[in-house]
């Protein structure tokens, strides 16, 4: 019996959300009864194959965005008694923390082995949400947390071999399991039913708007590729204000070619992908792996991503990788793609092959198999204070 603790809200269309149930899926296809403690605040109904428990919804909060707020610290707090008083009825044998707040939330309960997901650097990531406040202090703060919790806790896992490193010798790799989702709509259907032009060159960037996520350099990326492609566009699929969007578009005089669509279900990621020929994956801070890069994997669309997006992923010729934060790399990349029908096609099949090979639900599970063996053999593991040894991250890529 494992639970599952993840303090968010579940389940949402954001990138950390979609790896947790795509783990959670792949735990409970295997037989092991999964159980999961989350948020109350959910962006959608959810028929899971495994248990749901939720915090009581107070502190309300019903923003679906990222980073911290004071509402989500009250719920923390709250995570540490249901989380114990959770444990007492359905007795794990293992505490699977996703993110910083979950694994202090679990190892402050007490309640069984705890082993600590991580889905980002605290260290990398936290200073981007608290601009006023020196870098330094901050990313000290944050990295003092993050090495407490990880020598805490019975194991480290991170979804990216860049984060294991980040987070030290003793974390290991975790696949994040990736299925295929059902055939798309037509390129046609899809731009028509989000107006889009049906002769124009359309990039997409499908994500949220924080600023860690370096989407403002795919807008100069998108200046410099009209240079060469009149035609072309960028198409915005996200949840958040689209409003820094639409003011950068107008300061750099592309408001014609910018596009928005929502995010609010499959049906509206499946129209988002068929539309585009291409998705850009920028990334600011080292540490997260990007969901968006997978789901576009999946999808069949051609990748450009910057270097530091693909996580030290072993994505090879799966998409075209270019140096970070460079728009001229960023506009070049998307101009071969477009102006190269093999190339575009090349890139597409490895990266369905990659996907297959590298983020089954049986790699993960295999991982994740390995993660736990030692907590459900060794008497000692039932000790929190303990450290089990795990096997280091992969070198990078």
């Amino acid at each position: 019996m494992i639970l599952h603790v993840a303090c968010l809200p579940f389940p949402s269309y954001q990138g950390t959300q979609a790896a947790i149930a795509a783990m959670l899926d792949a735990s409970a296809s295997t037989g092991r009864p999964t159980h999961l403690l989350t948020y109350a605040q959910a962006a959608y109904e959810l028929d899971a194959p495994y248990e749901v428990h939720r915090i009581p919804d107070f502190p309300k909060v019903r923003s679906l965005r990222s980073g911290p707020s004071w509402g989500k610290i009250g719920l923390d707090a709250r995570c540490v008694i249901e989380t114990r008083r959770l444990a007492r009825r359905i007795q794990p044998t293992a505490i699977v923390a996703h993110h910083i707040e979950a694994a202090l939330a679990a190892l402050v309960a007490q309640a069984a082995p705890v082993y600590y997901i991580a889905h980002t650097c605290l260290a990398r990531e936290l200073p981007v949400y608290f601009p006023s406040l020196p870098t330094d202090l901050v990313s000290g703060v944050a990295t003092r947390v993050e090495g407490r919790v990880c020598a805490r806790v019975a194991g480290v896992a991170a979804v990216a071999p860049s984060l294991a490193q980040l987070l030290g010798p003793g974390a290991r790799y975790l696949p994040v399991p990736w299925a295929l989702p059902d055939a798309p709509p037509t390129r046609d259907e899809a731009r028509a039913t989000l107006d889009l032009p049906a002769n124009a060159h359309v990039c997409l960037y499908a994500g949220n708007l924080d600023h860690y996520q370096g989407w403002e350099t795919l807008f100069e990326a998108l200046v410099i590729l009209r240079h060469t492609h009149p035609s072309a566009g960028l198409l915005v699929a996200t949840e958040s204000d689209p409003a820094p969007a639409r003011q950068l578009a107008h300061r750099l005089e592309v408001a014609d070619a910018l596009h928005f669509c929502r995010i609010d279900g499959e049906r509206a990621r499946q129209l988002a992908h068929a539309a585009s020929d291409l998705a850009w994956i920028p990334r600011r801070t080292e540490g997260g792996l990007p969901i968006k890069m997978l789901d576009a994997f999946a999808r069949g669309l051609s990748v450009v991503a910057m270097e530091r997006a693909t996580a030290a992923l072993p994505v090879r010729d799966a998409c075209i990788t270019v140096p970070d934060d460079d728009p001229h790399a960023l506009a070049a990349g998307a101009k071969l793609l477009l102006e190269h029908n093999h190339a575009a096609t090349t890139v597409r099949e490895e990266a369905r092959r990659y996907l297959e090979a590298n983020h089954s639900g049986q790699a993960y599970a295999a991982a994740m198999g390995e993660l736990l063996g030692e907590a459900e053999t060794s008497p000692q593991a039932t000790r929190l204070e303990t450290r089990r040894p795990v096997a280091p991250a992969p070198p990078a890529q």
